[in-house]
């Protein structure tokens, strides 16, 4: 008897720590990290804040504006134990004329075989007939081998798009 006590409140105590981790991940992939609908959304999961574009991407300089978006990514199914949610952010940004100036300056560029790929209402944001150029040093500069991600401009039009996994904040 004494034994199927103590396997219950071993069950129990279990199951708080498992409800305790589920209300603090429930938090992942909100407004706060940077995804999903905060309060500067313009529909379809759009948003035009700046913030949490600039805290992970500050080589894209002092931007003019951005459309972005934040998604949590997994199989949404519920099906697989909780933990650490991947983030996607994916946007398009209106370079300043001097910002477009030291990404031509700074970094080796070549034309890219594509252009670039983005999820939901971001494709209709991409300027049509843009010459697409991509960067590995670039690339480098801004994940520093951390996460994922692409980048394409085009630096006449001043317009940079961008695709990233669990981009990290910079500060």
């Amino acid at each position: 008897m004494d034994m199927r006590v103590g396997v219950r409140r071993r069950l129990r105590g279990g199951v708080l720590v498992l409800v305790a981790l589920s209300a603090a991940l429930s938090g992942c992939g909100g407004p706060a990290d940077g995804t999903g609908a905060g309060p500067n959304a313009v529909g379809g999961g759009l948003r035009e804040d700046p913030g949490p574009v600039r805290a992970r991407f500050p080589e894209f300089g002092d931007f003019e504006a951005v459309v972005w978006r934040g998604e949590a990514l997994g199989d949404g199914g519920g099906r697989s134990v909780p933990g650490p949610t991947d983030v996607r952010m994916s946007g398009v940004v209106r370079l300043g004329g001097g910002d477009a100036a030291q990404l031509r300056k700074r970094y080796a560029w070549r034309e890219a075989a594509g252009g670039p790929r983005v999820p939901g209402g971001l494709a209709t944001r991409i300027p049509a007939g843009a010459r697409w150029w991509s960067s590995a040093d670039f690339t480098r500069a801004v994940t520093d081998g951390r996460h994922p991600a692409s980048f394409h401009v085009d630096l006449d039009r001043r317009v940079l798009v961008f695709d990233a996994v669990n981009p990290a904040r910079a500060d």
